[in-house]
């Protein structure tokens, strides 16, 4: 649909422009056969594809209104991008659904808008981008359970403290994957996981349990069980600060949240559609009640 969206992007535009000119030339293919006038062209577009278009060219126009990312900060991040892709640019933009540069440059564009709104009113300190590059030199290997409930965890952490087996603990209590292998997460990094549970995590000594930690995932008990110098060649600690806070302050919203963000930008930006057929677009609960109603 990515695609689709940015091949008729323009077209549509160009069919909104002529409807509201009302222009006398009407119809838009001549044959033996018929003819196909603009009215019914647009129609057509709109049937097909008009909810996805005019809600990425409202969600970009209220966010350009709000936001700033300037030409410059795109053929910056671009550059660089390519030059940690290397040769294989093209073919990247190939297997992620890009007919060319310009299509992903444009999505890349939107992102940035889209990360700035989402991100306004969140804070990166800077003990956490210290941590963040310090951890991305380290390894640890660690199990953990999750539970919904802090009382549950604390109960976990009893059970383990009288005895009981960490692993065998997972199977029972954990409600995510990994409770099929003890809770077993593998060798991570700075990076990997959330922040909470990474901030938890490389505090701990090796054979050390956790506290309960809190994340969006739920409550966690982690059980470091090795720790070793990650295999890594990283830049200068100021050559990567900049990346580091924005990767931490990406990591604390959800798509879920990402989505609800730019639907409250949208809807505080009062959009009201003037097409019967889409003015269901951007509706909150207590319109579509009122409209019931």
């Amino acid at each position: 649909m990515k695609k689709i969206i940015s091949l008729l992007f323009v077209l549509f535009v160009a069919m909104l422009f002529m409807t509201a000119c009302q222009s006398d030339e009407e119809v838009v293919v001549e044959s033996e056969a018929g003819n196909i006038t603009q009215d019914e062209f647009y129609q057509e577009l709109k049937d097909r594809y008009g909810e996805d278009v005019l809600r990425e060219m409202t969600k970009k126009m209220v966010l350009e209104s709000q936001y700033d990312v300037s030409e410059e900060e795109i053929d910056d991040e671009i550059a660089s991008f390519k030059d940690q892709i290397g040769p294989q640019f093209e073919q990247f933009l190939n297997q992620q659904g890009y007919d060319n540069e310009e299509e992903f440059r444009n999505a890349f564009y939107m992102s940035q808008l889209e990360f700035q709104a989402a991100t306004e009113d969140l804070n990166v300190s800077d003990d956490d981008v210290r941590m963040r590059y310090d951890n991305m030199q380290q390894e640890i290997k660690a199990r953990h359970i999750l539970v919904e409930e802090k009382s549950t965890a604390e109960e976990v952490i009893e059970r383990y403290n009288s005895g009981d087996d960490f692993a065998s603990l997972a199977e029972e209590y954990s409600i995510d994957g990994s409770a099929n292998s003890g809770g077993d997460l593998g060798y991570f990094t700075g990076g990997d996981m959330v922040l909470p549970f990474e901030r938890a995590a490389f505090s701990l000594e090796v054979d050390e349990i956790s506290e309960p930690v809190e994340t969006r995932h739920g409550w966690h008990v982690i059980l470091v069980e090795d720790k070793r110098e990650a295999d890594v060649e990283l830049g200068s600690f100021e050559d990567m600060e900049a990346q580091i806070r924005e990767n931490l302050l990406a990591s604390q919203v959800s798509q879920d949240e990402l989505s609800s963000i730019i639907n409250g930008v949208i809807n505080d930006a009062d959009v009201t559609i003037q097409d019967d057929d889409l003015d269901h677009l951007f509706q909150t609960e207590d319109d579509s009640e009122n409209s019931e109603s």
